[in-house]
């Protein structure tokens, strides 16, 4: 995606109205001076829509310091965006010490939350000319981002193709898993791969450019949705350089995000422990979620992995063992299904369910995890006063057990 001029970014844009799916951020390469009236247009919505942009001058090899760009990054953030520097790495054939001196100065000259390595290969196990393989080589220079700067931690990959396997994931935050060149491309060149569906949709990235028209755009949102892209750029620009300012349809793209009834998911999970004078404290599973719409919403959570298969007219997707229901004042019910019993056959539980208020619009609920299995997909649902089905998202995988640290790449 270096610009000679050719590059691929990502941006995605859900809600297509009635209960579609709804889980979005736009994702930018911005491969335009921060600063520039082309800049300033991507980062005019903020955190509303856009979540990432990318600083890359001089295809990442300017390593001059400009007081003018330094204030474009900071305003950015400021709104809320992730900003990131570019770095080519030549498909693992760039010279890492290069690559590191590349790293070095977008780190002292920007304040900035990571980096973005172009030009990954698709292939992480294949040998690497410096030693090792791909994996081992750029697992390398993903420790060297986070070392350097204290908050630049975000580490992004663009092989901008299907690998055939996660390797890149212990790796990378996010990575690039289709750069197409058009609709057409898009539909019927992307490649499927099992293991997508057992990660959560911010941690792929899926960029479409030369799409003209918002009929296409509306295609690429949900066929992106169906994929499980959580990140996504759409641009009716092509040749040379499709990222030479936002596409002209950017005010369409935005307010669709903006608009989504569910945004911004995220879950985690915590083990049982104890607390300072030694009584057990239980394991317990979180869940946040941005909703402009609804009175009312629904947590479906089902055990082990599922797909998005047997939609229902209310947007079900996930067969739940367990209903969380959420109203506008913070009451929350956790149902649980009885065993052996049939599909309506819920019983109220204890599970000391809390709903907090993060914020205008973001809802926390955290409940006790017991009686769950290793690895849970859940789905979340808003509904209007007549308990009409307004948005739902896509199924989303999380383990109970791995307990590592993540990065809520949501939550900015």
């Amino acid at each position: 995606m270096k610009i000679i001029l050719r590059a691929c970014l990502v941006l995605q844009a859900l809600v297509l109205g009635g209960s579609g799916w709804a889980q979005t951020r736009l994702a930018v390469p911005s491969y335009q001076d921060p600063g520039s009236p082309e800049w300033n247009a991507w980062a005019a919505p903020g955190r509303q829509s856009v979540g990432i942009m990318i600083v890359n001058e001089n295809n990442g090899d300017d390593t001059s310091y400009q007081p003018a760009i330094a204030e474009a990054i900071r305003s950015a953030r400021a709104r809320g965006i992730f900003v990131v520097g570019y770095v080519y790495t030549g498909y693992g054939q760039r010279d890492p010490a290069v690559v590191r001196d590349r790293i070095d100065a977008v780190y002292r000259n920007y304040l900035v939350d990571g980096i973005f390595f172009d030009e990954a290969p698709t292939d992480c196990l294949a040998a690497n000319p410096f030693g090792g393989t791909n994996y081992s080589h750029y697992q390398k220079l993903g420790e060297y981002v986070r070392t350097r700067q204290a908050g630049g931690r975000l580490v992004i990959l663009n092989p901008g193709t299907q690998p055939a396997n996660d390797c890149w994931m212990s790796i990378a935050n996010i990575v690039v898993t289709a750069e197409s060149s058009s609709l057409a491309d898009y539909t019927t060149n992307y490649q499927d791969q099992p293991w997508f569906h057992q990660y959560p949709p911010e941690r792929f990235w899926h960029i479409v450019y030369a799409a003209p028209g918002t009929n296409q755009l509306r295609q690429i949102l949900a066929l992106s949705q169906v994929r499980g892209a959580g990140w996504l750029y759409v641009t009716d620009l092509g040749g040379d350089n499709p990222y030479a300012g936002p596409p002209t349809y950017w005010n369409a793209e935005t307010e669709k995000v903006a608009n989504e009834g569910i945004q911004s998911l995220y879950a985690t999970a915590r083990p049982a422990s104890t607390d300072e004078s030694g009584n057990p404290v239980p394991a317990k599973i979180s869940f946040r979620w941005k909703s402009l719409q609804g009175t009312h919403w629904q947590i479906l959570v089902s055990d082990g992995p599922q797909r998005a298969v047997n939609e229902s007219a209310a947007g079900a997707v996930v067969v739940p063992t367990e209903r969380i229901e959420v109203d506008v004042n913070g009451r929350v019910r956790v149902f649980r299904q009885a065993r052996d019993s049939g599909d309506k056959d819920w019983v109220q539980v204890n599970a000391h369910a809390v709903a907090y208020a993060l914020e205008e619009h973001v809802h926390l609920v955290e409940l006790d995890s017991s009686g769950l299995g290793e690895s849970v997909t859940y789905q979340i649902r808003s509904f209007d006063a007549e308990n009409r089905v307004l948005s739902s998202s896509g199924p989303i995988p999380l383990s109970v057990t791995d307990t590592q640290y993540t990065f809520d790449l949501t939550d900015h």
